[in-house]
């Protein structure tokens, strides 16, 4: 693919595959209309702090910014991560494989009202389904994920612990990893009565 990055689309080495490009054909247009649209941004928000001072823009946009994307982070991490779920070598590792080793998780007992669900459009519970298939939309993720339990439910994996208690353990159990066969698992030493 040669060597490039997400603000240039274009590769700034020649590739070894030039048909394989990490932006092809439109994608191109693309990553400039989203290079101009973060530049704009940049823009707006530092004329902000020029008019209104730093504290403003922290308070209002910096602080949001840095809590949303925390919370994108822990919750991608357990829904990637967890004490049983195998970590496979570059040469082991298939697209497939990805996809049926990723858990959903429910909302449910930190937010027995189901609104973080509503406003994630269940990101938690029908994540797996993404995997599966990336085209499919929110809104007929429920429907796809009901699929995969009904037709694959040995493949499909969902854990149902609360959200603090899944990232006290994946904290404790995920620390290393060691190998067994051709997949590498966690070491869960002195942590075993947490493995679920």
């Amino acid at each position: 693919r040669g060597r490039t990055n997400h603000f240039w689309p274009n590769p700034l080495t020649t590739p070894n595959q030039p048909k394989k490009e990490l932006f092809p054909g439109n994608w191109k247009g693309k990553v400039i209309k989203s290079d101009i649209g973060i530049a704009a941004t940049v823009a707006g928000v530092t004329a902000w702090a020029f008019c209104n001072g730093l504290p403003q823009v922290m308070a209002l946009y910096g602080g949001p910014l840095i809590v949303i994307n925390a919370w994108l982070v822990l919750y991608t991490w357990l829904q990637h991560t967890d004490v049983d779920v195998p970590h496979f070598s570059g040469d082991n590792h298939t697209f497939v494989k990805g996809a049926l080793h990723t858990i959903d998780r429910p909302y449910d007992k930190l937010d027995p009202w189901g609104v973080i669900d509503f406003l994630h459009h269940k990101i938690g519970s029908t994540h797996a389904a993404h995997h599966y298939d990336s085209t499919i939309p929110f809104y007929k993720a429920q429907k796809a994920t009901d699929a995969i339990k009904k037709n694959f439910p040995q493949l499909y994996f969902y854990d149902p612990t609360p959200i603090p208690q899944a990232l006290w353990r994946i904290c404790k159990g995920c620390t290393a990893v060691v190998k067994r066969g051709d997949s590498w698992i966690w070491s869960n030493k002195g942590i075993e009565d947490l493995v679920v």
